[in-house]
């Protein structure tokens, strides 16, 4: 059982995330570490709440992750630096607003719609409620 992702606080965390960065004359490809945050996600329903709190699902998208920063000549895979994260696997059980809901430990994709890094939610939104799958 794990926890389910609310639009409170926890972590998502992708790498590698590489990323071609300048070094002097030199265009490098370096791996960087990418973070979302589910705070700043646009939910997709606001009917089922967990401790006031929209619950997300695979709808949800987080418009913005950081970590890359530095990487300014972009990812090669998603051509973007700072994208958007998405879930990419939920529950195969609680649907919530017609589509499985997001979980703890669940696999994400990081920096863009064609992820530039995979990624898992780590750290937990809120510790009331568990989803069996």
């Amino acid at each position: 059982m794990v926890f389910a992702t609310t639009q409170m606080g926890g972590l998502n965390l992708g790498f590698p995330d590489v990323c071609i960065t300048p070094i002097g004359p030199v265009p490098t490809p370096i791996p960087y570490p990418n973070l979302a945050i589910p705070t700043m996600a646009i939910p997709s329903q606001f009917k089922v709440l967990t401790l006031a709190m929209p619950n997300h699902n695979m709808m949800t998208i987080t418009p913005m992750s950081n970590g890359d920063n530095s990487g300014v000549l972009m990812n090669p895979a998603s051509g973007m630096v700072m994208g958007p994260q998405r879930q990419l696997l939920g529950s195969f059980k609680t649907f919530i607003g017609g589509m499985p809901a997001n979980k703890m430990l669940g696999m994400s994709g990081q920096n863009g719609f064609t992820p530039g890094a995979p990624g898992v939610t780590l750290v937990p939104s809120q510790v009331k409620l568990m989803l069996l799958t």
